[in-house]
């Protein structure tokens, strides 16, 4: 009796398939990696920004960056404050009132905030930029042709790129701010050792750190909707804001977990 497995048996015709959609994964993976590099140098080059696609930028930057950033600025400092007033206590209680401020700054302005205005990013206007350009790619528009990709696709990755970065330094910072009334009051005899300690967390690692960080976190923000564009029309209409949330959070966790890598190890 031999010992070969018959082509037609169903363990080998589920083998094959299984094979099969690893490739085309990995085929449409690396689709991906090509087209957010090929849009990145295409948002970066002056050539790409004609009098139209100007206009486009700015409107797309106003609605992702400038509209938003009232609102989610004032959710982050009553946010900020509310932590540091509840770990001040809690740390006072057990005699370590000295590392609550460092605690809320490491926590909440290094960790938190960063990763909270990536993910209100793609859900305020990272979605509505998806659903956009998947109708067009349902209706059968083509964003091969240059023209198109930067009218249509190029002042989204630019306005939700400069939406992540805009949001999260201008909340870091006001939150800094609000942590120190918390905590020392509306007075300047906590501020020297405030400025020394904000100093100390900001050290010459983290602070780069923290920026490649939030610069990765928009740029996964800015190419992942867009990537819809890759899509046939068929499954554009489909709906894509499943598949793209889930690459996006995939991405911003791979981000986060290189960078704590880079701080603590």
């Amino acid at each position: 009796m031999s010992a070969s497995m018959p082509l037609g048996s169903p363990v080998a015709s589920r083998r094959k398939p299984r094979g099969g959609r690893l490739t085309h994964a990995l085929r449409r993976e690396s689709r991906f990696v090509l087209f957010a590099a090929a849009t990145l140098i295409a948002a970066f080059s002056p050539a790409t920004y004609s009098r139209a696609v100007r206009q486009a930028t700015a409107q797309a930057v106003c609605f992702s960056a400038w509209q938003a950033l009232p609102g989610y600025a004032l959710l982050s400092v009553l946010a900020g404050a509310v932590l540091t007033h509840i770990v001040a206590v809690s740390a006072a209680a057990y005699g370590l009132s000295h590392l609550a401020l460092e605690a809320v700054v490491r926590v909440y302005v290094v960790e938190l905030l960063p990763l909270v205005a990536a993910l209100f990013v793609a859900l305020r206007s990272g979605l509505d930029l998806l659903d956009r350009l998947a109708a067009e790619r349902a209706r059968g528009a083509d964003f091969g042709t240059a023209a198109l990709f930067r009218q249509q696709v190029v002042p989204g990755v630019v306005g939700n790129l400069l939406a992540v970065i805009v949001l999260t330094l201008a909340s870091g910072l006001l939150v800094l701010a609000t942590a120190y009334l918390v905590v020392y009051g509306v007075t300047t005899w906590g501020l020297v050792d405030y400025t020394r300690l904000v100093g100390q967390v900001f050290d010459p690692v983290t602070a780069p750190t923290l920026l490649l960080k939030i610069f990765l976190f928009g740029v996964a923000v800015a190419v992942a909707p867009v990537a819809v564009v890759l899509d046939t029309p068929r499954r554009a209409a489909s709906g894509s804001e499943m598949r793209v949330m889930a690459r996006l959070l995939l991405l911003l966790v791979a981000i986060e977990g290189a960078t704590l890598v880079l701080l603590h190890f």
